[in-house]
């Protein structure tokens, strides 16, 4: 019974924490309006993260592939659901630029910001910390029939998301038949590289201090795009290509811990207690001072996220197994 309900637990957070991640933790949506996003979005995003999780899981694959397939489910969120990423008049936003392709119609910025948003907050983060709460980090933590259970509610959650932004945000919009296949087609190479990604021999190579970690992931998550043009889309490019140079050639080593990877992705998801007061809120008529609030209750719920994951750990590294 014990272990039953540990699983439901760690599983109940990621389907809370995703959502949060994905679309409060940066001050966007009104802290009241947690309950309804979670019971909306939960479905989707965490079921998304619950899925590429136990896919990685149970094939015994590592981070590399919980990446590629987050990327895949990026493209899938921006491209098909929501296609926000086609989209030339979603609700009051611009996704068409800068660094505009004609023909497929997209902004390689909103692309690298879509994707790169959705493998951090919506995917990564969720699962490194409900990971850390629990004593079967590596472990799947769902049935077979809970697994076809999280399927059928991420595909209706999807459905429902893709028909709602459509009346709402999306003036009706339906992307072009060229722009799905297109999406779908990088979807399914992703995902095709995330499982047939083999694993790189271990090194003896040292691995670096976790404070270090918590540095790299504060940083390359808050600057890759410092500004929306086109000069910060080769900032991202050189950010993202030297983090993964250098966590995948760190994380090869033999002295690399679980405890590098949780303090790499708490570092980013403390973006969270800076990025609400940089960011507009998506209610742009909302008073300065209830924009205040609800940045600092955003900005404490990360603060409080990490802090109560990073206790958590340790706890459950003084308690035999």
């Amino acid at each position: 019974m014990s272990r039953t309900r540990t699983r439901w637990g760690s599983v109940l957070a990621v389907v809370v924490i995703a959502p949060w991640m994905a679309e409060m933790s940066w001050g966007g949506i009104p802290f009241t309006d947690m309950v309804l996003v979670v019971l909306f979005l939960g479905p989707m995003y965490g079921g998304a993260a619950l899925l590429i999780r136990e896919v990685t899981r149970r094939t015994g694959r590592g981070w590399p592939t919980i990446l590629l397939l987050a990327a895949a489910f990026g493209v899938l969120q921006a491209g098909i659901v929501d296609q926000s990423l086609f989209n030339p008049d979603y609700a009051r936003y611009d996704f068409q630029h800068p660094v505009h392709v004609d023909g497929i119609d997209i902004s390689l910025y909103h692309l690298v910001s879509f994707v790169t948003g959705h493998v951090v907050a919506s995917i990564s983060i969720p699962i490194v910390i409900a990971e850390s709460w629990s004593r079967r980090a590596a472990e799947p933590w769902l049935s077979r029939r809970g697994l076809w259970f999280v399927g059928v509610l991420y595909v209706l959650a999807s459905v429902l998301n893709h028909v709602g932004v459509k009346d709402e945000d999306g003036d009706g919009f339906q992307a072009a038949p060229h722009q799905v296949v297109t999406a779908m087609g990088v979807v399914a190479l992703l995902v095709a590289i995330a499982l047939t990604w083999r694993r790189r021999p271990v090194t003896a190579r040292a691995a670096p201090p976790v404070r270090l970690l918590v540095v790299l992931g504060f940083l390359a998550h808050l600057l890759y795009l410092p500004a929306e043009n086109a000069a910060s889309l080769a900032v991202a490019a050189a950010v993202i290509t030297a983090a993964v140079a250098l966590v995948g050639g760190w994380s090869r080593s033999s002295a690399w811990t679980s405890a590098h990877t949780f303090w790499l992705a708490m570092g980013a998801a403390l973006v969270g207690v800076v990025v609400p007061y940089l960011a507009e809120p998506y209610d742009v008529g909302v008073s300065a001072r209830t924009e205040v609030v609800n940045d600092t209750a955003a900005a404490l719920g990360c603060l409080l996220l990490v802090g109560l994951s990073a206790y958590r750990r340790s706890r459950l590294a003084l308690q035999p197994a």
